[in-house]
């Protein structure tokens, strides 16, 4: 039965102010800049931000989606990753009702949420989101219920440790073939954002129109589920379908110069190594997308791990290849990590057991 209809809403209110701060850590921690100062300000003009203009969701509301000051455009961005917070704490309430579940749950899947768009938008996977996220899945295993800490401090090991032999193997392999080979697909991932080409083909998703576009495909989305599966639908598909358009989003102002300055400072995360001067190493897997396994074990566990990896996998290729090819640009992995660890909290158990049961290892 669900919870009193309080506990979700009074859940989904802390989240919306959560996802307000997940929008700071989101653009300053990449670039190593302070969450607590300065303040809010307007990244156009650096004019500050108002408390009544910062409001979650309304603020950007109020104020049509421009700055009180310059009149520049605000990215739908903030109030969608508000939103998108704000959904997933209110629905984990809802599952969970008030619990140490409901609350490792929320927390989870919210610094996944800020990794995968970090990550879309920078190319990096801040610390702070992975080790600092692993330490508090820890930290939470030690909480009634759930994963007991012995599993979450092996599962960190093993999220690290694997995804580090991955990189590690990877890299040997592809300099065996080819010695220059990943130093020239960063180069050529640097060069291709200058090309007209790929400009214009950027520029039809940055177009207002096909943002409310992408709303409505997404709204249309989580109407039919809905409606289909009800509320359990709902929870599932509101906060999947609006952080994916926040995500494609910032990837798309990823392309702005400023923004993606950072991705050449970050220390192996397969940055524009190659470029003159920098000796930041190249290699097949970002260290971000290794130290971001550990937070994935740590709340999840080895098995979680792997399923993490298997479906992160598979909704690269599915997803990550086509853009690649239409757009000429390389897809972080963290993005599909992400998804793949929210699936994983959620059905990762029923998986399992399909999967234990089809192959006869549980037995008849």
């Amino acid at each position: 039965m669900a919870p009193d209809a309080w506990i979700p809403g009074l859940a989904g209110l802390l989240g919306l102010v959560l996802g307000s701060f997940l929008n700071v850590c989101t653009l300053r921690w990449p670039v190593g800049e302070s969450v607590v100062h300065p303040p809010s300000r307007c990244p156009g003009c650096g004019a500050g931000i108002a408390p009544w203009d910062n409001v979650p969701v309304l603020g950007w509301l109020w104020l049509r989606g421009r700055c009180r000051n310059c009149a520049e455009p605000i990215s739908v961005q903030y109030p969608l990753v508000e939103l998108t917070t704000g959904l997933i704490w209110a629905g984990c309430a809802w599952q969970w009702g008030l619990s140490w579940e409901a609350l490792r749950a929320a927390t989870f899947m919210t610094i996944v949420l800020g990794i995968a768009v970090s990550d879309a938008r920078f190319y990096i996977i801040p610390d702070a989101f992975s080790l600092g996220g692993a330490l508090l899945g820890v930290a939470l295993a030690f909480a009634p219920g759930g994963i007991e800490p012995t599993s979450a401090l092996v599962g960190a090991v093993v999220g690290f440790g694997g995804f580090w032999l991955v990189g590690v193997l990877g890299t040997w392999i592809v300099r065996l073939r080819n010695p220059d080979r990943l130093a020239e697909a960063f180069d050529a991932h640097d060069e291709q954002r200058a090309d007209p080409v790929v400009q214009g083909r950027v520029a039809v998703l940055a177009r207002p129109a096909a943002r409310l576009a992408l709303l409505a495909l997404a709204g249309l989305v989580i109407a039919g589920v809905g409606f289909r599966w009800g509320a359990a639908g709902f929870w599932v598909a509101a906060p999947t379908m609006l952080a994916a358009v926040a995500i494609l989003l910032a990837w798309v102002e990823s392309f702005e110069d400023a923004t993606f300055e950072a991705e050449r400072e970050a220390e192996g995360q397969g940055a524009s190594a190659a470029d003159e001067g920098d000796d930041v190493p190249i290699s097949a897997l970002g260290g971000g997308d290794v130290r971001m396994m550990a937070l994935v074990g740590a709340f999840l566990g080895p098995i979680g791990v792997l399923w993490t990896t298997l479906g992160g996998s598979l909704l690269a290729l599915v997803a990550a290849v086509p853009l690649t090819l239409i757009f000429r640009q390389l897809i972080p992995l963290g993005i599909f990590l992400a998804y793949a660890a929210a699936a994983t909290w959620l059905w990762g158990d029923a998986v399992g057991a399909w999967y234990l049961a089809y192959t006869g290892i549980a037995g008849p």
